[in-house]
């Protein structure tokens, strides 16, 4: 079974003309509500993440400064990246979503689930604010299920369009937890090069795809090619899935160019290796997407997936197909440097 946590009261962190905007949950709550089987699942209701939990990841010192930021008014942490009054709470609330999905799929109530929240995550480095992101959630769910549930071995797998260079720092020097990003070059943050592969101990833990503009849809293929291998070599007791819809075509903050069903099928390979390796134990977290309506349709289709990997995944959107890129070059790079 699927589960669901979705955060409320998320329109109390906005800035008028942000692209992170409560747009983007109020999207996919609806493409749910409009679609019986998703309106089923069940929901997890959940708690603001612990302290303790977020200083598994984050420096104390940061935590404060932020919480205090908030508290007394807000503003702009970086150049992109802003807070309100409520931002603290909710930030923490939607990773407390994501490890509430966390603790039903390690104790067996749930086979999967998706955390719906916002701010993303995936950008926030232990001691900074980054990229609109507060909390590193994924970070922190791994951290939890190895803290809380045991899990000796965790893999993450960023789809989102961006690199998640925070989720890369809290781990790159850790073996137990596996960090596989796929994102576009030359991009915002300007980290995840190919030879970024960790430090000391974790070295070979991270593994970085980083792929041109207009690469499309055979981004899945890729990761057919890469996944299942190394997640056999890692063997994790869990999947963590930053899962960002920002590479579709008409998101505006980049320009990889996916469609629906390509981002659909490319989260399909990360669901399909969970069943191989773990069980089926995956938890997504939202990351990216900033064009409303693929968001909610990109999501809705992962659902599905996740529900039943042969689901069809309808494309609202009418896009001519691009040009093939070879992405042959970067396939025999990462398997000759991660000796797959």
């Amino acid at each position: 079974m699927t589960g669901l946590a979705i955060l409320d009261g998320d329109a109390a962190h906005a800035r008028p003309g942000h692209p992170e905007r409560p747009e983007r949950l109020a999207a996919i709550r609806a493409a749910i509500a409009a679609d019986p089987v998703l309106a089923a699942l069940p929901r997890l209701a959940s708690a603001p993440a612990s302290r303790t939990a977020l200083e598994r990841v984050h420096a104390p010192a940061y935590l404060d400064l932020v919480e205090t930021f908030c508290a007394t008014g807000g503003g702009d942490l970086d150049f992109d990246t802003y807070a309100t009054p409520a931002s603290y709470r909710l930030a923490t609330e939607a990773c407390g979503g994501l490890l509430a999905l966390v603790d039903a799929v390690m104790g067996g109530d749930l086979d999967s689930g998706f955390a719906l929240g916002r701010p993303p995550g995936h950008h926030a480095r232990p001691a900074q604010a980054m990229g609109f992101c507060l909390v590193s959630n994924a970070a922190v769910a791994a951290r939890h299920a190895q803290a809380a549930h045991g899990a000796e071995r965790v893999l993450i797998v960023d789809l989102d369009v961006h690199h998640g260079n925070g989720t890369q720092e809290a781990f790159y020097g850790d073996p137990d937890v596996l960090y596989v990003s796929t994102h576009q070059t030359d991009i915002y943050p300007g980290s995840g090069t190919l030879g970024e592969t960790g430090v000391g101990d974790g070295v070979g833990a991270t593994v970085n795809l980083p792929v041109p503009g207009g690469t499309g849809d055979e981004l899945a293929d890729l990761l057919r090619a890469v996944l299942p291998p190394l997640a056999a070599r890692h063997r994790p007791d869990l999947v963590l899935l930053s899962f960002g819809t920002d590479a579709h075509r008409l998101d505006p903050l980049a320009g990889l160019g996916l469609s629906v069903g390509g981002l659909a099928d490319a989260a399909t390979v990360v669901l399909g290796v969970a069943d191989a390796v773990c069980g089926g134990r995956v938890v997504a977290t939202l990351e990216g997407g900033y064009h409303t309506e693929s968001l909610a349709a990109t999501v809705a289709g992962v659902l599905h997936r996740m529900l039943d990997l042969a689901a069809s995944v309808a494309d609202p959107f009418d896009l001519p197909p691009l040009p093939v890129h070879d992405l042959k070059p970067l396939l025999d790079s990462v398997h000759a440097l991660h000796r797959l």
